[in-house]
């Protein structure tokens, strides 16, 4: 019965320890990834970008960060749809980032959803963003 109680609770243990393992190298690797597609998006290859925000989220799907790069990087290759659905999983994540309103925001204008984007655009502001209160005067007067 001892044996039986040990190996038991040596399998959980060891499940236990390689869950935390695995969990620690998925946020790493998604860190990592996340670094590389800044480096290619501040050279302007936002295909490359896109590529490594995707696999960054793919590690660690909470990665706000990565939703909302990945959402900028298809917002200049004018995927604006794709855009937007990055924006609001980001948002999802932290609904209170002025940026990801703004981004979003600015989406929406360019596939004409004018209230959808002055939405965006106020909450942004609320949120602290500068840009939307330009945008806003550009956009929604």
């Amino acid at each position: 019965m001892k044996k039986v109680i040990f190996v038991i609770l040596f399998s959980i243990t060891t499940l236990v320890n390689y869950s935390q393992t695995t969990t620690k190298n998925r946020e790493e690797e998604s860190a990592t990834l996340l670094e590389q597609g800044k480096a290619k998006a501040a050279n302007n290859n936002w295909e490359g970008a896109v590529n490594d925000y995707t696999n960054a989220i793919a590690y660690n799907g909470k990665n706000q960060e990565a939703l909302y790069r990945r959402a900028v990087a298809r917002q200049n290759l004018k995927d604006y749809r794709g855009a937007i659905m990055d924006f609001s999983k980001a948002l999802y994540l932290n609904n209170s980032d002025g940026a990801c309103y703004y981004g979003r925001g600015i989406c929406y204008w360019y596939i004409g959803m004018k209230q959808k984007c002055c939405m965006d655009l106020n909450n942004a502001v609320s949120y602290g963003n500068q840009d939307a209160s330009q945008a806003i005067q550009n956009y929604c007067n």
